[in-house]
């Protein structure tokens, strides 16, 4: 996201760099010619901003954004290799739910199960030449706190997720722990 002093400065070099072609040219400058730097500062930022927030996910401009608007509750099934060290006993498939908050730059997801839930640390969204998109990240993972200690600890993890569909409806994927545990992931898009 743009700040007001970034926008500042990229208006200032352009507009040192369009002064200095006018001067090659031979047009006279006057100071008259700075008085709407504010007024530009403040549209750009403003119209930054709203591309930031919004506009990037509202048709026409969406058609020409590279990445897919994500944003929404999500439900989740997850099949990890992990084993209950109480039963020994690989874990049935959990059910949760994903919440995905984005902007143009930025992207949070947060899934919670009856027992944990974890948020991103880093994330990228790529999206490849033939058009298929992937999200690469980084995630912590907080279980309840009545199980730390006993069946499950705070840990990390790294994951791999294909999206799907135009608008896209669903997530698949793998991830992989610092406990030495690997799983799949499927979310599907609620309505």
């Amino acid at each position: 996201m743009f700040s007001r002093f970034s926008v500042s400065s990229i208006i200032v070099l352009i507009a040192v760099i369009w002064g200095v072609s006018l001067w090659v040219l031979g047009v006279e400058l006057t100071w008259e010619h700075a008085k709407p730097f504010s007024i530009t500062v403040s549209v750009v930022t403003l119209m930054l901003t709203g591309f930031e927030r919004f506009l990037w996910r509202i048709p026409p401009v969406s058609w020409f954004c590279p990445v897919p608007n994500l944003s929404g509750t999500w439900t989740v099934v997850l099949q990890s290799s992990y084993y209950d060290p109480a039963t020994q006993m690989k874990v049935d498939p959990v059910i949760g739910s994903a919440m995905i908050r984005q902007t143009f730059s930025s992207l949070s997801i947060r899934i919670s199960t009856g027992s944990q839930s974890s948020f991103l640390i880093a994330q990228n969204i790529i999206k490849h030449g033939d058009g298929a998109v992937e999200i690469i990240g980084v995630y912590q993972s907080d279980p309840d706190i009545h199980l730390r200690g006993k069946s499950s600890e705070i840990h990390y993890g790294a994951f791999r997720y294909s999206v799907a569909g135009t608008p896209p409806n669903e997530i698949r994927g793998a991830y992989w722990t610092d406990r030495n545990t690997n799983g799949s992931i499927h979310m599907a898009r609620e309505t």
